[in-house]
């Protein structure tokens, strides 16, 4: 008998079908990981119009919001005040004109501290409620569809 080397077609179809697995794994793994990148992205942009708000509102001094009273400083604010660059999708990787679609609410308590709520509008998902999103609640759980 000869000694037999290399492999048969069957084990060939095997070790491809083996291979196609682990890539199939591999690549759902990957997608899933780059989506919830984007999603704290996303959440992280939101906290950088805060941020943002918050400079504005230290350099303009709220004294004169009066307890429960709220302003909206929208993004196009913002950048037109100098205290904000631009804002890039993270899902679209476009910059976002400066608009008012997206804002913060700046609300003095009747204790005198400063609440902040968020809605941050890009091309194709938003962080939004009809009051905004409190700062310290947000989530990528508040990330919804346009």
């Amino acid at each position: 008998m000869q000694n037999e080397r290399g492999m048969t077609l069957i084990e060939l179809l095997a070790v491809i079908v083996i291979l196609s697995i682990l890539v199939m794994i591999a690549t759902v793994s990957v997608v899933e990981v780059i989506k919830k990148s984007r999603d704290r992205a996303f959440v992280a942009t939101a906290y950088s119009l805060y941020e943002a708000a918050r400079l504005h509102v230290g350099a303009q001094k709220v004294e004169f919001l009066t307890p429960n009273e709220s302003e909206i400083l929208t993004y196009k604010q913002l950048v037109d005040d100098g205290v904000l660059e631009g804002i890039i999708d993270p899902y679209t990787s476009k910059r976002l004109p400066p608009n008012d679609d997206s804002y913060v609410i700046v609300t003095k308590q009747h204790d005198g501290t400063i609440a902040y709520a968020v809605c941050l509008k890009g091309e194709t998902k938003q962080i939004c409620k009809e009051n905004g999103v409190p700062v310290d609640q947000l989530s990528i759980n508040d990330i919804q569809d346009r």
